[in-house]
């Protein structure tokens, strides 16, 4: 029976699954995976680049998604910097441009959520007793048992202590 491993901090343990840690794997073969993590790790160092040609607010609010002679594209954390960048768009060109050599003949910006962190869905509170009242009456007046169950349970959700 073998030792049971113990943790060895200078070779933390392998994570299935994880991406960054399949990419340089997949990048020591040559192939399309290949040519893929080395364009997707050209156009970082290249959006590094030209986010010092902007405006210092602006950096780290956007990154470069594609760069050719026919567009550019780049992809802003929110509408607010995606509106900046527009404004900015001829600069971007111009800086592509020093850069590379040539110069995107327009420029798209997308706009994806800062965080795609779901945000928690917080339901709905008590209700006041005025409420409570209205949905005991309109339950009281119904000949729908299905609708006269619900609107009891609506009712019976009122807060202790809580007059609206």
């Amino acid at each position: 029976m073998s030792d049971p491993k113990r943790f060895n901090p200078a070779r933390p343990p392998r994570r299935e699954g994880k991406l960054h840690r399949l990419a340089p794997r997949l990048a020591q073969r040559p192939g399309p995976l290949r040519a893929v993590i080395d364009h997707a790790r050209g156009l970082e160092r290249l959006g590094r680049r030209l986010q010092r040609n902007l405006p210092a607010e602006m950096r780290g609010h956007w990154r470069l998604a594609r760069l050719d002679e026919a567009e550019m594209v780049v992809i802003a954390d929110g509408s607010g910097w995606g509106t900046r960048l527009r404004y900015l768009s001829r600069q971007l060109q111009d800086a592509a441009e020093g850069l590379t050599g040539q110069r995107p003949r327009r420029v798209t910006v997308r706009v994806t959520p800062a965080s795609s962190a779901p945000r928690k869905i917080e339901g709905p509170g008590p209700l006041s007793e005025r409420a409570a009242d209205t949905l005991r009456r309109a339950a009281a007046g119904s000949s729908d048992p299905a609708l006269r169950e619900a609107l009891e349970r609506l009712a019976s959700r009122r807060g202790e202590g809580d007059e609206r």
